[in-house]
């Protein structure tokens, strides 16, 4: 293994000889490598030992075992030669030695709590939850393995192995049970006792020579940089929201119910899986598209984001409100942003599109209330009038237009407002939000079509998933300080809050149109006919 750097070494040591094992790596460190190492040498040098490799997802598990069966063997006949059978498909992936030491894959759900071993090891962790850790991989442990020089009297008393875990992942957010894990194995671990857990940011591949510092420097530069995800990813830092958070994650991540987005119509006709159409409207259900409009692009500057609000009448007179397709336009001539806006309110079947119309906004509406030519589809599309301001429907180039455009002009008491009534429908489940992006993709990754692809085109389907990650980082690390009677929302420096915007201006329009469904279901109900005139008793 001359490979091996020598930070990758004490690793390897640490694996193979502490009973509970915490890695949290970042990317580029090789840390797939390192255990599929520290597996072929345990395996080896103890036979019998049973292990078993679970992962959030089925594919990065069976990843270890591709290490060995791709990368070592071709390389190591001695290692080829220890090996009596393997096996390594999406359905069944196991190895077998010929000293009777085997490793193989489970899922991490309920349906595996047969499987026994001597070794677990949970491959990106944080992306299986605790429950399944506890009540099923963690009882997985069968005896200890049982060498058979147990059988001579001299050794009768001779200390028996320990089952072992090993639970490998980059850093995540605070709230999550992987932190208060963390925190338990640090505390055994300063007492002495078997436990280990170590933190390997990306400087220490870098040093190695397995991560470039110019792709470090590149990455980092990148408009769509993303400061918590670094930190976590490549840092090995968990994150938590500041103290003055206005938003929690825990929240947010509570309403990640929506499984699959409702992409622009040509995406179906390109992609051509016949289960996957177009989702048609259901009754009374209304489309908002949601701009909050940025011209200047660039990594120090917003962006435009649009969002997508589906709001579904539920019997309480209310909206259920859906995000279901977001995405950001990086600066650009107003004309090209509003032919998109224009592309998406028919790709999309949007009865209103919601325009922050202070500042640089205002360009952006002027576009839409006239008529505009789409030179890449050849369409004209004619002019829109503005639905709740008329000094705004007075800029129409057409004063018959249809009113499509609700304006916003945001004041420190209607940011206020916006805040507040996001927060609140958060919290009561009223707005749920896409599936995180490791969901969607496993998701996406059933459907034939899709797994044709070329990568350039998978990411398209992925990036609302990743789009709706980012409202989310955006938006917890949004902080708040009281201004009078009103609560001011602003970003801590470095920060966005495009896509924050963009959601919170589509839900305060769904808060407004609640009202009128409300005031239409009381109307009906004073109106209705009366089937009991007079009761006596």
């Amino acid at each position: 293994m001359k490979w091996l750097a020598m930070f990758q070494c004490i690793l390897l040591d640490l694996i193979c000889l502490n009973t509970y094992v915490m890695i949290i790596a970042s990317r580029g460190m090789g840390k797939s490598m390192i255990v599929a190492a520290a597996i072929c040498v345990r395996c080896i040098l103890y036979p019998g030992l049973e292990v078993t490799v679970a992962a959030g997802v089925r594919s990065q598990s069976t990843n270890l075992l591709n290490k060995i069966v791709e990368k070592f063997m071709p390389d190591s006949p001695n290692l080829t030669n220890e090996i009596e059978d393997y096996k390594v498909t999406p359905s069944e992936a196991y190895i077998k030695f010929k000293n009777g030491s085997v490793v193989k894959v489970v899922t991490a759900r309920d349906s595996s709590r047969s499987a026994r071993t001597n070794w677990m090891i949970a491959d990106e962790f944080v992306q299986i939850p605790k429950d399944i850790i506890d009540k099923v991989l963690r009882k997985f442990k069968a005896g200890e393995r049982t060498p058979g020089f147990y059988s001579f009297p001299k050794y009768k008393n001779y200390p028996k192995e320990r089952n072992t875990e090993t639970y490998i992942s980059s850093a995540y957010f605070k709230w999550h049970y992987s932190w208060a894990k963390f925190k338990a194995y640090f505390k055994s671990m300063i007492k002495s006792e078997p436990y280990i857990v170590c933190g390997f940011p990306y400087q220490l591949p870098v040093s190695a020579g397995y991560y470039p510092m110019e792709q470090i420097r590149e990455e980092m530069q990148e408009d769509d940089f993303n400061e918590i995800s670094w930190s976590m990813e490549m840092c090995s830092e968990f994150y938590g929201e500041s103290e003055r958070a206005f938003f929690s994650f825990t929240d947010l991540n509570s309403v990640r119910r929506i499984t699959r987005p409702i992409y622009p119509r040509p995406m179906y006709a390109a992609l051509g899986d016949p289960k996957l159409k177009y989702p048609s409207k259901e009754p009374g259900e209304i489309r908002l598209l949601s701009c909050d409009i940025a011209t200047s692009g660039g990594a120090k500057n917003d962006a435009t984001a649009i969002t997508l609000l589906q709001l579904l009448p539920n019997n309480s007179g209310q909206y259920i409100r859906n995000e279901c397709y977001m995405e950001t336009i990086d600066g650009g001539h107003g004309q090209d942003q509003a032919i998109r806006i224009r592309q998406l309110y028919d790709d999309l079947d949007v009865d209103y599109v919601v325009v922050d119309t202070n500042g640089v906004g205002i360009s952006i509406f002027d576009q839409l209330v006239q008529d505009l030519y789409d030179e890449t589809r050849g369409v004209e599309y004619k002019a829109w009038s503005c639905i709740n301001d008329e000094n705004m429907a007075a800029r129409s180039r057409n004063p018959n237009a249809p009113r499509v455009v609700y304006s916003i002009k945001a004041s420190a008491s209607k940011n206020s407002e916006m805040a507040v009534s996001l927060r609140d429908c958060i919290k009561r489940g009223k707005l749920r939000l896409l599936i995180n992006e490791i969901d969607g993709v496993e998701l996406l990754e059933k459907s034939k079509a899709y797994r044709k692809l070329s990568v350039e085109e998978q990411v398209a389907y992925q990036h609302p998933y990743y789009q709706t990650t980012a409202f989310v980082n955006e938006t917890i690390n949004l902080e708040y300080e009281m201004a009078g009677q009103n609560i001011r929302v602003y970003e801590v420096s470095g920060m966005r809050k495009d896509r924050y915007s963009s959601l919170a201006y589509a839900n305060y329009i769904a808060s407004e149109l609640e009202r009128d469904l409300r005031r239409r279901s009381t109307d009906e109900f004073k109106y209705a006919p009366r089937c009991v005139s007079t009761v006596e008793f």
